[in-house]
């Protein structure tokens, strides 16, 4: 905090003209809705005392009574405008069970959050059923596309250790397209989908673009769209790289899980949304059991911002179906097959299969058990320059 008292505070890049009610981020005005004004206003005026949940209602809503998750979704706006992935570092700090309290120094030098986000160009089309998708270019050189994975946010993205390096190593190289799946990050959330319509979204963003030829890059869930889009335009994809992912859902695999996949589906609606990151960590510590502390903080937050927990409950449900086995002999790209031998999330014989059925494809098993390699590891530069090599081709 900068010591000033009210009714202006500033703190970081930010000042809050509380009598006025408007929030600037280094004098520029940032939009927030009056609520989440109440709710930061309320914290600031505490001066870094614990502020109850309860205590938090009875200021913004005064004389109505509130579901808790209302005020989640106030603090959750607050944060993001002051760009913040985590409940546990930032401005606005989570006391477990409690409240919240407001602390004015700026997040710690080195925290991947303060890291300058890259000059990407984020910009939007609309799908043919009225749906806005979000992309983002970086980078000069021949293109890279890469399908969306389980839960992305274009911008977000970047303050994780995990994806940084990679996206860094490609965007270094090439012209890197990413964009956010329907549903997630900052494309359209409260939408229907389905398989066919990510094909599809896939199909109209590259036409956006206008790219004519592009390399395909399909990680984890973007595996099954990737190989579906491949097949069905081989004369327009020059390289597919497939890394960690699959061509047939786990219902597809073994059916008989469908009712375990149906309890887990339940959880992910009611709890993936919580300030308590315990349930997203089952997800974050499964599929990378070597992360650090900071990585798996990291990438529970990464999941809380790109989706609400009824979208990632619904994504969760339609995955488990995908079936795109019958299309891996159309392929005619020339294809790379990565998978993590030990990978908790995603068994490697489901890329082995993927190698097995692609006319040509080659496979590159990595010892290790992280669902993608963790920059730490001794395997991460080869695995990095395995791809790019093979991109260079």
């Amino acid at each position: 905090m900068s010591g000033q008292s009210l009714p202006e505070v500033a703190f970081g890049p930010f000042q809050l003209e509380v009598r006025n009610r408007r929030l600037f981020k280094n004098g520029i005005a940032i939009s927030l809705g009056e609520r989440a004004l109440d709710v930061l206003c309320a914290l600031v005026a505490a001066n870094g005392a614990l502020v109850t949940k309860s205590e938090l209602m009875a200021k913004v809503w005064p004389g109505v009574t509130v579901e808790e998750n209302n005020l989640q979704v106030q603090v959750y706006a607050v944060r993001r405008a002051l760009g913040e992935d985590g409940d546990s570092r930032g401005y606005v700090r989570t006391v477990s069970g409690r409240g919240y309290r407001f602390v004015g120094d700026a997040p710690a030098a080195g925290d991947p959050r303060t890291a300058a986000l890259p000059a990407q160009e984020i910009r939007y089309c609309r799908m043919a059923d009225g749906v806005h998708l979000a992309f983002a270019t970086l980078g000069e050189g021949s293109p890279v596309v890469r399908a969306p994975v389980w839960m992305s946010h274009l911008e977000h993205d970047w303050r994780t250790t995990v994806w940084r390096e990679v996206l860094d190593a490609l965007a270094g190289a090439h012209q890197l397209i990413r964009y956010d799946a329907r549903g997630m990050g900052l494309s359209d959330r409260n939408v229907e989908i389905s398989f066919e319509a990510g094909v599809s979204d896939l199909e109209t963003v590259v036409n956006a673009l206008g790219l004519k030829r592009f390399a395909l890059l399909g990680m984890s869930q973007g595996a099954a769209v990737s190989i579906a889009y491949a097949a069905r335009h081989p004369d327009r994809v020059t390289r597919l790289v497939l890394a960690g992912g699959y061509a047939r859902g786990p219902l597809v695999v073994t059916p008989e899980r469908a009712a375990a996949v149906e309890a887990m589906a339940t959880l992910v609606s009611e709890q993936w949304g919580s300030d308590n990151p315990a349930f997203r960590q089952l997800f974050t510590s499964l599929g990378f059991p070597d992360a650090s502390a900071a990585q798996i903080h990291e990438l529970n937050e990464l999941q809380r911002v790109s989706a609400s927990g009824e979208m990632a409950a619904r994504i969760l449900k339609m995955l488990a179906y995908v079936d795109v086995s019958a299309h891996l002999a159309e392929v005619r790209a020339p294809t790379l097959v990565l998978h993590s031998r030990d990978d908790a999330w995603i068994p490697a014989e489901r890329s082995r299969e993927i190698a097995r059925r692609i006319p040509g494809a080659r496979f590159h098993e990595i010892a290790g058990a992280n669902h993608v390699v963790l920059p730490q590891e001794p395997l991460f530069d080869s695995y990095i320059a395995t791809v790019m090599a093979f991109l260079a081709l």
